[in-house]
């Protein structure tokens, strides 16, 4: 495993963030997850699925896996892996990728287990912000995006039906997606196979750069041009965070609502 910047290499970049998670207008419970972890420079989504409350405990056991593996490797990389380590990858995209593992293969074991939490699953996406870089990691459709300067630019690529069609029918017009009736099934997540293997993406950090990971409940109902407009417009990440779930909601809220923002320098 590549080691990691020698102290001094890099300057280490204040963060700010703050995440917000709401039922939306039409369901009763929600079963979105998020952690906001400061300290460890790490955020993670999760949007669960299964009914019958497992969605809800998917995505937690998600959050609270990675986190636990994360935190705990960090402090520790010399320890044995439980997952094979990808030599060409950093230690931060690592722990990311073996993280979201671990955290499948506590799922299925917990499902195992209970036959009511038998088809539990979520979808995922982490962020790791280091010195220099930042590591995303997702399976599912949770998204993140980024807001440098005047662009905001999708950094993930959704785990879709949806997308597939897509990417095979570039030409396909909003309605023809609107209407097309498997488009919120998901072709990766975390407790539906044995083995997950994670998308990874590693960027260079820009000092200003505004990062926000969302469950599909937001990207689902409110563009990427009024995102763009609210948080270009917004610069306190609560107020924005708040304006975001806000804008869901007012689009109808037919699903969860989760949104994290993080903010770098």
């Amino acid at each position: 495993m590549p080691a990691s910047p020698a102290p001094g290499t890099a300057k280490t970049l204040p963060v700010t963030a703050c995440g917000f998670s709401h039922a939306g207008r039409q369901r009763e419970e929600n079963e979105d997850a998020f952690g906001s972890f400061l300290d460890e420079r790490l955020f993670i989504v999760a949007d669960g699925m299964g009914g019958h409350n497992a969605g809800e405990v998917a995505s937690v056991m998600a959050v609270d896996a990675l986190e636990t593996f994360f935190r705990s490797y960090h402090a520790d990389p010399r320890q044995p892996w439980p997952h094979q380590v990808d030599s060409e990858l950093s230690l931060g995209a690592n722990l990311l990728r073996v993280g979201v593992k671990v955290a499948n293969d506590k799922i299925r074991a917990a499902a195992k287990q209970d036959r009511a939490k038998n088809r539990m699953g979520t979808t995922i996406v982490a962020l790791a912000v280091g010195d220099a870089q930042v590591t995303v990691a997702h399976a599912g459709d949770s998204r993140c995006y980024r807001l440098r300067g005047d662009e905001l630019q999708r950094l993930t690529r959704d785990h879709s039906i949806v997308e597939e069609m897509i990417a095979a029918r570039p030409e396909m017009t909003e309605a023809e997606i609107a209407a097309f009736a498997h488009r919120n099934v998901v072709t990766r997540s975390l407790g539906s196979k044995e083995e997950v293997d994670p998308a990874m993406l590693v960027e260079a950090l820009q000092e200003g750069d505004l990062f926000l990971m969302c469950s599909d409940g937001l990207w689902g109902s409110v563009p990427d041009a009024k995102i763009k407009s609210i948080v270009s417009a917004t610069p306190d990440v609560d107020a924005a965070c708040q304006l975001l779930i806000d804008a869901a909601n007012e689009a109808g809220g037919p699903d969860n609502i989760t949104a994290v923002l993080v903010k770098v320098g």
